[in-house]
């Protein structure tokens, strides 16, 4: 079984509760503090996961920002597409993030965080010209990475065309788009986030239902791609939540 490396207090933590991964053991520095540490070494004793303390030089061969801890785990799987299909099918306010060619680590890291936090139901991306899973996206994802499929396709535009016919509306994120606080969203929404230079490509643009933008003061040309999401993301939720409570609100009438 191939082992991947999780370095840091938080990445390690959410990925021990999350129980989604085999832990070949944990190693942690001498001289360490924080509840944290302690909760990883007692979840650790509980599932029977060796520990080894070192010192903390040591640590610093798998990364010079462990915070004293580093895990040896089994690789976090990527979903299929069909996988994805069966999660959504029954679920009439699905939420769906695709990842146009987003390449830097840090930046996918910090969108699937968002997406956790705003309950968006699986992160999709391209096998090529694109970030995966790595020890730089578990970091930046603070542990989030564990608590959200993350779909591989080849195709990002055959991906768009096939969750249409299962009943998605598509919203690309783009300067020339509407403004999002203006625009009624509801129903399976996949949101699509173009890369960190370029944006959205040409074709994926054509494919898209509907463009939005965010408003932004014009001193900024734009906001880079994590944050662009996570705004979007809390905007879907927003709209999503109001509409639950007005639902429930005519019920109760």
């Amino acid at each position: 079984m191939s082992t991947e490396i999780i370095c840091g207090r938080h990445p390690v933590f959410e990925a021990i509760t999350a129980g989604q991964r085999s832990f070949k053991k944990i190693l942690i520095a001498r001289k360490y503090e924080g509840d944290i540490v302690d909760q990883i070494i007692d979840l650790a004793r509980k599932k029977n996961i060796p520990v080894q303390f070192e010192d903390s030089k040591k640590l610093i061969g798998y990364s010079s920002n462990h915070q004293g801890v580093v895990a040896f785990v089994s690789p976090k799987e990527y979903w299929q597409f069909d996988r994805l299909v069966k999660l959504t099918e029954k679920k009439e306010n699905s939420v769906v993030c695709i990842l146009d060619e987003i390449e830097d680590p840090q930046n996918l890291g910090s969108i699937l965080r968002s997406a956790v936090c705003f309950s968006v139901d699986a992160v999709l991306i391209q096998s090529r010209m694109s970030a995966g899973i790595s020890t730089g996206t578990a970091k930046a994802s603070a542990g989030a990475i564990e608590h959200i499929p993350i779909v591989k396709v080849v195709n990002i535009v055959q991906a768009i065309e096939s969750l249409k016919k299962i009943g998605f509306w598509i919203y690309g994120a783009d300067m020339q788009g509407e403004v999002i606080f203006k625009k009624e969203i509801k129903g399976k929404i996949a949101v699509v986030i173009g890369s960190e230079g370029s944006g959205l490509r040409h074709l994926t643009k054509e494919k898209v239902d509907f463009l939005v933008k965010i408003p932004i003061d014009k001193k900024i040309s734009s906001l880079n791609a994590a944050m662009s999401a996570s705004i979007i993301f809390y905007e879907i939720n927003r709209q999503k939540m109001l509409d639950i409570s007005v639902k429930k609100d005519i019920i109760k009438q």
